[in-house]
């Protein structure tokens, strides 16, 4: 586990044992307070997506889950002639997503995870796609693969690692927004699959083939969320 997945693991921990010990006390009459239950909502689930991913250090997916989620909050604390003004402001989403898709373009560093180098100075092989109401299409061919991060948004990923080999530890981490993503894998790889759908799913097409196929060895994990969207692996 690296760091932050441990600083994930720690925090949610530590914020599961502060509200239940508060809740405990509020029942024995120890504390009197009152829940605000306005948060209890879906909203709260492109929330917690967003501060997750945050604490993992993945800073795309944890701005636009939050954005989501504060955006659709914020009219349950205005009063009904502030909600009027501010849904008048909602063209300010647009403004702000293509200011993002500017700044990616003319900055393509931008959230890029860092990663260690050769010794020959050069960087391994990794795969950082975004894509925002947009689409791509991509061949891996590196025989020392290390994997990536995908995010689409509203939008779609076509990668295909056929021809690809696996470097020691590899995977893909994922974050797909009422988008989709097909990933093409060769037959024999061992695909460890750790997503959350929230009314989405990830199809693998491993049913097809028999135990036998699989190499045990060729661990390829797939991570990340998958909110209103989908996830298809093809094997060939």
């Amino acid at each position: 586990m690296n760091n932050n997945n441990k600083n994930a693991v720690f925090f949610w921990s530590i914020l599961l044992v502060s509200i239940g010990g508060l809740f405990l006390l509020r029942n024995f009459g120890m504390l009197n307070f009152s829940f605000p239950v306005k948060i209890i909502s879906w909203r709260l689930i492109p929330l917690i997506i967003g501060i997750n991913a945050f604490l993992k250090g993945k800073n795309m997916e944890g701005i636009i889950a939050t954005t989501i989620a504060v955006v659709f909050y914020i009219p349950d604390f205005l009063t009904v002639s502030e909600r009027s003004t501010y849904f008048k402001l909602w063209p300010l989403l647009l403004v702000g997503l293509g200011g993002l898709i500017l700044y990616k373009y003319f900055n393509p560093k931008f959230d890029m995870p860092k990663r260690q180098m050769k010794p020959d100075g050069t960087d391994y092989e990794y795969l950082n796609e975004s894509n925002i109401m947009a689409g791509t299409n991509k061949k891996v061919f590196s025989k020392n693969f290390e994997g990536g991060q995908i995010n689409c948004v509203m939008g779609g990923a076509q990668i295909d690692l056929t021809e690809a080999d696996l470097a020691e530890k590899s995977g893909l981490n994922v974050f797909i927004l009422m988008g989709g993503l097909e990933l093409r894998v060769p037959k024999e790889w061992n695909v460890q699959i750790d997503v959350l759908p929230i009314m989405g799913g990830v199809e693998d097409q491993i049913t097809k083939f028999p135990d036998s196929v699989v190499n045990k060895e060729k661990r390829f994990f797939l991570t990340g969320n998958v909110v209103m969207g989908g996830v298809e692996i093809k094997r060939y």
